[in-house]
């Protein structure tokens, strides 16, 4: 009876621990309590209507091209029918454009779209559109790549390799701020992509300080990158060192750098000058190919692979 109750002590004191889930594993990164996204209610803005703003859009003229001027036009009114509000329980905050794949959000396809959007942004901000990334950042610094839009539910649990990524969010910031020169929204977004970057760096990155990624998770998941030839290769990481997660890593971390010189905060940086000096070296000795002139994928034995991707840029 006497070894029966310390069992059962012993699976109350267990069940105390886990609660009724699954054991929070994060390690907190003090960053994020700087995350200002994470407060933020939802805005509820009316959308802007294409054909009541048109007349605000840069306005293109090319003498006996009606055609690129055309599809110039169609391309703008794509964009605002795809532009959505925050639904309610989503954990979205801001007014936002869709990249209209499916009922999600993406990391990677909305970097691109709002580098296209800053072009009209005295109509309507499209560098908010990231601020639901922002508002979605984990307690370790994590931020998943693909939320459905309806629920804001991420739809890759964290340590799956294709759970997020790529790390271009630096880039999009940085030339929004060269655009406008908004030093207040470049402070704000510091401290979430810094946290970003430090959890990629601890789940993303080899011995040699190298980094991987997905098909998937590299957003260019129709090439043939990895030795397996099936649908397996979306999903798995191969043990190679990634050439564009690598070297997005060093782009996104010097940018960081200047971030932080803008707003004071070089201390935060140190680990990361010294992260992209060694990087681009074991990058320029053992990623490119001489004989190609070319970045190359590496596998895990040292050799480097054939397949030339836009990555290598």
């Amino acid at each position: 009876m006497e070894e029966k109750n310390k069992k059962d002590n012993l699976k109350i004191s267990i069940s105390q621990i886990l609660g009724d889930g699954i054991l929070n594993t994060d390690v907190r990164n003090r960053l994020v309590k700087r995350n200002q996204f994470l407060k933020r209610e939802p805005e509820s803005e009316p959308l802007p209507q294409f054909s009541e703003i048109e007349n605000l859009l840069p306005q293109p003229i090319w003498d006996g091209h009606q055609d690129v001027l055309d599809c110039y036009w169609k391309t703008w009114e794509i964009g605002f029918s795809n532009l959505k509000k925050p639904q309610q329980n989503s954990g979205f905050i801001t007014n936002f454009i869709d990249t209209a794949f499916n009922t999600d959000i993406f990391m990677w396809d909305s970097v691109f779209i709002v580098m296209f959007g800053r072009y009209g942004s005295r109509v309507f901000n499209f560098q908010k559109t990231l601020d639901n990334f922002y508002s979605h950042q984990h307690p370790d610094g994590y931020i998943c790549r693909q939320i459905r839009r309806s629920d804001g539910a991420e739809r890759h649990t964290k340590f799956e390799v294709s759970s997020t990524g790529p790390n271009i969010l630096p880039w999009a910031e940085w030339e929004y701020y060269l655009h406008s020169g908004n030093l207040e929204r470049l402070t704000e977004v510091f401290y979430p992509l810094l946290a970003y970057y430090q959890w990629f760096r601890r789940w993303r990155s080899w011995q040699n300080g190298t980094y991987f990624s997905s098909g998937w998770g590299c957003g260019m998941d129709n090439q043939p990158r990895l030795p397996v030839n099936n649908r397996d290769r979306f999903w798995l990481h191969g043990h190679m060192s990634w050439i564009d997660t690598t070297l997005q890593q060093i782009f996104s971390g010097s940018i960081l750098i200047k971030m932080a010189d803008i707003i004071d905060e070089r201390k935060k940086v140190k680990d990361i000058e010294i992260e992209i000096r060694e990087l681009s070296t074991f990058v320029n000795n053992n990623m490119w190919d001489e004989t190609s002139s070319y970045y190359f994928d590496r596998f895990k034995d040292g050799s480097l692979s054939d397949v030339k991707t836009i990555g290598a840029y």
